[in-house]
């Protein structure tokens, strides 16, 4: 691969962020993602505003609702500012969150001649796509401070104690488990989204929320598959989905990731983000769980062989077995099954007799390489197997493989520079956001726009913000 030598590159260009195929300024122009919409920390912060930042934020919107008063639940009458902070510090949620919600639902915040029946109905609460809101049933939660409250107490103490203690929801929405919203089908990636999901059971309006969320409070927080080692005890995690995933050993990290794109931090900042579950097994590995039963594990996906005789025939010694208890793979997807007669269970590249094309084969789906740095980056050492142009045409066509996340990328002639996140493409904007972060100018990659544009274009990054 063809790496940037140094600095020099960005001062050439000067500001990074210019037009690079097509823009991706904004949450408008990036892809929206069904499956995750917001952190559940994002969702919970109840620090990140003050009453002062609350107020000076809806006066910036210019919406009515920087001057609105009206009475709180107490009966003093009240700043609407000062209503949504005693609701985020009373039900332990962000400010943010209940701003956003505002605005999803009646354009509140940016609204400068609203109807009273925006502020009647302010939070969308007990308001179904068939309900009448002059019913008693539904006309007693009517009033600002009322729908605020309520949309906040739904979530605090329906919601996210049902997913926390039961894990799902009233309608049965849970993290990993999939389900159909508008014919859809949606996993959720966080207790946040299934939450949001519940309250809201539409695509358009939850994707609306991530839209005004990502435009007002996307924040600097690392994106989403970035490796962070805390220079205190050396320990190495993955940030995936707000989370800091712990990567139990080098031999792990390498298995998946570039060791030497994991960039150091302190150990505050690891702390800043709530823990999930440790990825405690090295790619390709074979695990055996208490009923006997033994699993390879290939990325997110535990495939179970179906005779344990058959193992030897892909290569795997007895030894290399390791025990696991069932709950240890509870994150895995689970894949089809291995039998003696199943092709590159562990995947394999194969090239087209013709075309001379790259393409990765696995579960029955094949995946184009279209460049050069993609198969470097992922597939260094695997060995390109010849292939027929009619076991080609068996194979299911799927995605093109992209960069594994944490990759930065730059094409030649452009000054944007790239991180691959969730395998999206994002934009750093400065050279400021670069170095702040802590990428090294080492580390980017020259590459091919087919190389780029097989990335779905995603959020800018900017520590300004």
């Amino acid at each position: 691969m063809n790496y940037v030598k140094d600095k020099r590159f960005f001062m050439r260009f000067g500001i990074l962020l210019m037009i690079l195929f097509s823009p991706v300024l904004n949450a408008s122009a990036a892809e929206f993602d069904p499956n995750f919409i917001i952190t559940d920390r994002d969702m919970t912060n109840k620090n990140v505003m003050s009453l002062e930042v609350i107020q000076s934020f809806l006066t910036s919107k210019r919406g009515a609702i920087g001057s609105y008063v009206t009475q709180d639940l107490d009966g003093v009458t009240k700043r609407a500012s000062d209503i949504i902070f005693r609701v985020s510090q009373e039900f332990l949620l962000s400010p943010r969150f209940v701003l956003v919600m505002l605005q999803k639902e009646q354009s509140l915040i940016t609204d400068p001649t609203p109807k009273q029946s925006q502020y009647d109905w302010a939070t969308g609460y007990a308001v179904c796509d068939s309900c009448n809101v002059n019913t008693e049933g539904v006309s007693r939660f009517k009033g600002f401070a009322k729908q605020v409250d309520s949309m906040a107490q739904q979530f605090r103490l329906g919601y996210l104690p049902a997913l926390e203690q039961l894990g799902e929801t009233q309608t049965r929405l849970a993290p990993g488990r999939e389900t159909h919203i508008d014919g859809i089908p949606v996993v959720p990636a966080n207790n946040a989204t299934a939450a949001l999901y519940t309250y809201t059971p539409h695509i358009e309006g939850n994707q609306n929320f991530w839209r005004i969320w990502n435009t007002w409070f996307d924040t600097a927080d690392y994106p989403s598959g970035t490796l962070l080692r805390d220079i205190q005890d050396g320990s190495t995690w993955l940030i995936k989905f707000g989370r800091r995933r712990l990567i139990a050993s080098q031999t792990v990290l390498a298995s998946f990731y570039n060791p030497d794109s994991v960039i150091e931090v302190d150990h505050g900042t690891i702390l800043a983000y709530e823990e999930g579950k440790a990825i405690s097994f090295p790619n390709y590995s074979l695990v055996r769980v208490e009923t006997g039963d033994v699993y390879l594990l290939v990325n997110d996906t535990k495939r179970r062989f179906i005779s344990l005789s058959d193992i030897a025939r892909f290569g795997y010694a007895p030894e290399e077995i390791m025990d696991a208890a069932e709950a240890d793979l509870v994150d895995y997807q689970a894949g089809a099954s291995i039998s003696y007669d199943t092709a590159y269970p562990q995947g394999a590249i194969l090239r087209h007799p013709d075309s001379g094309m790259l393409f990765y084969v696995l579960n029955g789906v094949r995946q184009a390489i279209v460049s050069e740095d993609i198969l470097t980056a992922r597939y260094a050492n695997w060995r390109i197997r010849p292939a027929t142009v009619e076991e080609l045409a068996s194979y299911t066509e799927g995605p093109a493989v992209t960069f594994p996340d944490g990759t930065l990328l730059v094409v030649d002639g452009n000054p944007t520079v790239y991180v691959i996140s969730d395998g999206k493409r994002r934009p750093i904007i400065s050279e400021e956001t670069f170095i702040g972060l802590g990428y090294q100018w080492s580390r980017i990659i020259r590459t091919s726009p087919v190389a780029v544009e097989v990335h779905a274009p995603g959020m800018l990054i900017d520590m300004s913000q």
